[in-house]
């Protein structure tokens, strides 16, 4: 009854032992048809190249190894069958991946009753026995969840591989519905919601094979997908008596692929955080050329007059005097500029993100430092009130540094005609929590875009903007377990507040 299934699923076998069992089961894939199962060898091993099994998959187009190494590394097997009366098991158990069924060896006598049985089949009692024998084979051994349903939703038999998946023996499965066991439900699996889709129903509706991904979560709170598979049984009436599910656990692959997918985006988050980090040291630049210009023109002016100075034969000691004023002045701009290129290098240096423990005062007065001029050109008042007592958090000092930069940034580009920005920074002692808040008096954000703020690339300036700076600081603050809020009024300004674990300092 099995043989009228339209869709198999393809099951890959590899042969350890090439003698005349080997041979035998080569002979019987070729001169057979599996039920629901396309089953296919596509490789066998064994010491002897001459032995009858090796020489007859050599001529099916079978690859032949003479050392399991080379015979694991050909290919990924569904299951491994063993045909060397015994002599290799240990070694294959201990050489096969963990997700490769083994097939013992105690099989190949049956194999061998089998392929004679169908020498002398001719008649459809005969041959059901012998897809009985079929089924009992790859019902047991293959590592695949294997459940017989009937229309009723009744488990009618199960493996132990989908015994194992449903955390049940087999005497509590049977005679049980599937919603019950697997779900829980005491009605069938509503097929309209999504995650709940039903491949029983699906496969009597259409009475073609169906397929979906399932979730399914243990009593322990661990959460397995498995790819599940359902193939109609049909009668000689060809009326659906059955349903075979088949359960492949794709738990690790999918867990796999996640990892990836987040190590990728890891990756370009840190590229994008990179690339922003150079746009805002552009714009460091472009304010301390201005701010370091000052100081050097002093300095030359300075270095002019002592020049003249230095021409006559003697120096006065008024003119001593002078000079050590002129030497004081001339060292603390040397020290003003020196401070300035030391921060530009500082922001600019990329390095290993680390977390250590940190002053946010501290972190906030290297910002303000460095923007101090910038603000001054673009005509805004800087207010300043830093909490009296360091605030230490746990946290990357380059990172924070980013993130105060653009809010600093962002708030110069909302009063493009000038006004104050105000920083602040505060303990809030009972629910540990370090505060920072940068308030300006700028445009404001409407309704309509406040939802938007914090998306990558969303941006209101046409042609300067990359939509980045906002997303990068939530971004930042997210990763140093900390939260970000807005506060804004159009025409009236901003107030972005940031929270972030505070510790206490080392004494």
């Amino acid at each position: 009854m099995f043989s009228d299934l339209q869709t198999k699923t393809p099951f890959t076998l590899g042969v350890v032992g090439g003698g005349r069992a080997c041979c035998f089961f080569l002979e019987l894939l070729e001169s057979s048809t599996f039920p629901y199962l396309e089953i296919g060898v596509s490789a066998v091993c064994d010491i002897n190249p001459r032995a009858k099994g090796m020489i007859k998959a050599k001529a099916m187009g079978i690859a032949t190894f003479t050392n399991l190494q080379a015979f694991f590394d050909h290919d990924h097997f569904d299951a491994v069958i063993e045909l060397t009366n015994n002599k290799s098991l240990p070694e294959l158990i201990a050489m096969r991946p963990e997700n490769v069924g083994l097939i013992e060896h105690n099989v190949g006598r049956l194999l061998k009753n089998l392929f004679q049985a169908n020498q002398d089949l001719a008649r459809t009692k005969e041959q059901a026995a012998l897809d009985r024998g079929y089924y009992n084979i790859f019902f047991q051994q293959t590592n695949l969840g294997v459940v017989v349903l009937d229309r009723d939703f009744n488990i009618v038999d199960a493996n132990r591989v989908y015994l194992k998946a449903v955390k049940q023996t087999k005497e509590k499965v049977v005679n049980k519905k599937c919603y019950e066991i697997v779900k829980g439900f005491y009605a069938p699996c509503p097929s309209t919601d999504t995650g709940f889709e039903c491949p029983l129903m699906k496969t009597l509706e259409t009475g073609k094979p169906s397929h979906i991904i399932h979730e399914h979560e243990s009593k322990h709170g661990k959460t397995s997908y498995f790819n599940i598979s359902a193939y109609p049984v049909r009668n000689i009436n060809n009326r659906i008596t059955n349903i075979i599910e088949l359960w492949q656990n794709i738990t690790s692959e999918i867990s796999q692929k996640w990892e990836n997918k987040v190590k990728r985006i890891h990756s370009d988050m840190k590229k994008v955080i990179q690339e922003d980090r150079l746009v805002a040291l552009g714009k460091l630049v472009a304010s301390s050329v201005h701010e370091i210009n000052n100081p050097i023109q002093g300095l030359l002016t300075y270095s002019q007059i002592i020049e003249k100075m230095a021409e006559g034969s003697s120096i006065q000691g008024s003119d001593l005097e002078q000079l050590c004023q002129f030497s004081a002045h001339m060292t603390r701009e040397l020290e003003r500029c020196g401070n300035i290129v030391s921060g530009l290098l500082a922001f600019s240096r990329e390095s290993a993100h680390e977390f250590l423990n940190l002053d946010l005062n501290d972190i906030l007065t290297a910002i303000i430092s460095l923007t101090g001029h910038k603000l001054e050109l673009s005509g805004i008042h800087l207010d300043t009130s830093l909490f009296e007592s360091p605030l230490v958090v746990h946290g990357d000092k380059n990172q924070l540094q980013q993130g105060f930069l653009n809010l600093i940034f962002n708030a110069i580009d909302a009063m493009p005609e000038g006004g104050k920005l105000t920083i602040t920074s505060w303990k809030d002692e009972e629910k540990q929590k370090a505060w920072v808040e940068f308030r300006d008096n700028g445009c404001g954000i409407t309704d309509q875009n406040m939802e938007h703020i914090f998306d990558p690339f969303f941006t209101t300036k046409e042609e300067d903007g990359t939509g980045l700076g906002l997303s990068i600081v939530y971004g930042i603050v997210k990763d140093h377990r900390g939260d970000v809020s807005v506060n804004s009024k159009p025409g009236r300004g901003t107030v972005f507040k940031i929270s972030l674990p505070s510790i206490m300092p080392e004494a």
